[in-house]
């Protein structure tokens, strides 16, 4: 069995090897001779999987190792009768720590106390719930808009587009979709952007296209630039605005969900699924050798530091997101490479998510916070 795979999948040789021969390729140039004769491919989110890529292949089962499926057309899969499977949930921790990174980051430079201002979070989806749980059971004062997780039930505080941009923080991690009764794509227009009020802080780590970029822009200006924005996923995607990356506080190359355990975990759930789809035995490699344990397992802290400092020192020492923004900037002033954005996502600095590090606190307040924000605790 000859098998394609992404060259920026974690693990793929050692998983895969035993089910055929696998070869890596790079997936954003992907091209229909590369899989004629594969019978499977394994993408990410930068190939386009479409019946001009597969037709006339001997592909017959595809697995992206991602959360989202936007890049696949699955209407064709479906009707050529080949298998699919993506990785849902997957990187639903590692978004969630760059969230909380980044809100720390801020809290670190511009003194932005988050803990205690309103939340709003933009899609219900896996990573969506994740980041809405954690600032849920760390008491914050958070609302979700989700209208179709809306009407399917749920305890969640889901509340109308307009509350949500009444909010002093929004993280944003709706799909990109075109059509439907709620299409996403330039949701966060110039209409929604007026109603801003300044010192709102956006994080855009979903799909670039949310946001109408130019508009933003916009909004910044007329705001004497009083707005505070991470982005991590552009429109246009891997051209970004240049012009967007001057005025953005921490600008990165998609790689919110880039753990080095939510990578890992998006190709164990594809091997699962390419195993039950062959109907072989998916525990001949165990998850324990297919997912790492963290370079740093324990820190102790002080709970004697104000809550939000507590927070952003234990999130920095496992992972500082101003450390991708400032390799994207250097990366973009040297100009050395032929496509900066995808250069980084494949020479991406390996990093760790908060549950692999155990948190040592004397405090049961500080144990709880800690807890809700994702580390293991253990109580000194």
């Amino acid at each position: 069995m000859k098998i394609i795979a992404d060259e920026n999948m974690p693990n793929a040789k050692v998983l895969f090897s035993h089910l055929g021969d696998v070869e890596l390729v790079n997936g954003r140039t992907l091209t229909h001779e590369q899989v004629r004769e594969a019978d499977v491919l394994l993408v990410r989110s930068v190939t386009k999987v479409t019946k001009e890529l597969l037709e006339g292949s001997s592909v017959r089962f595809v697995g992206s190792a991602t959360i989202g499926v936007d890049h696949i057309d699955l209407d064709y899969l479906s009707k050529a009768n080949i298998g699919f499977s993506s990785a849902p949930g997957c990187n639903a921790e590692a978004v969630a720590d760059y969230v909380f990174s980044a809100l720390s980051h801020l809290y670190l430079t511009k003194k932005i106390n988050w803990l205690s201002k309103k939340i709003g979070v933009i899609g219900y989806g896996n990573v969506g719930k994740t980041v809405y749980t954690r600032f849920a059971n760390m008491g914050c004062q958070v609302h979700v808009y989700d209208p179709i997780r809306e009407k399917e039930g749920g305890s969640a505080n889901f509340v109308s587009l307009d509350e949500i941009l009444s909010c002093d923080v929004i993280s944003l991690h709706a799909p990109l979709t075109h059509t439907g009764s709620y299409p996403t794509k330039g949701m966060i227009g110039r209409k929604e952007l007026a109603k801003l009020s300044a010192g709102v802080t956006i994080i855009s780590a979903g799909r670039g296209g949310v946001i109408d970029e130019s508009a933003l822009l916009d909004r910044h200006k007329q705001l004497n630039g009083n707005l505070h924005l991470v982005l991590d996923v552009w429109d246009g995607e891997p051209a970004i605005n240049q012009e967007l990356i001057a005025i953005v506080d921490i600008a990165t190359p998609h790689i919110a969900g880039y753990s080095k355990q939510g990578r890992e975990k998006g190709t164990w759930m594809v091997y699962q699924a390419l195993c039950q789809y062959l109907a072989l035995d998916a525990n001949v490699i165990s998850k324990y050798d297919a997912i790492s344990a963290g370079w740093l397992s324990f820190v102790n802290v002080s709970a004697e530091e104000p809550q939000e400092e507590m927070l952003a020192r234990s999130m920095h020492a496992i992972y500082d997101v101003s450390r991708d923004d400032i390799r994207l900037r250097f990366k973009y002033r040297e100009n050395k490479e032929k496509n900066v954005f995808d250069w980084l996502r494949k020479h991406y600095v390996e990093r760790d998510e908060f549950n692999t590090c155990i948190i040592g606190v004397s405090s049961s307040d500080a144990s709880n916070l800690m807890s809700a924000a994702g580390f293991s605790v253990d109580n000194k």
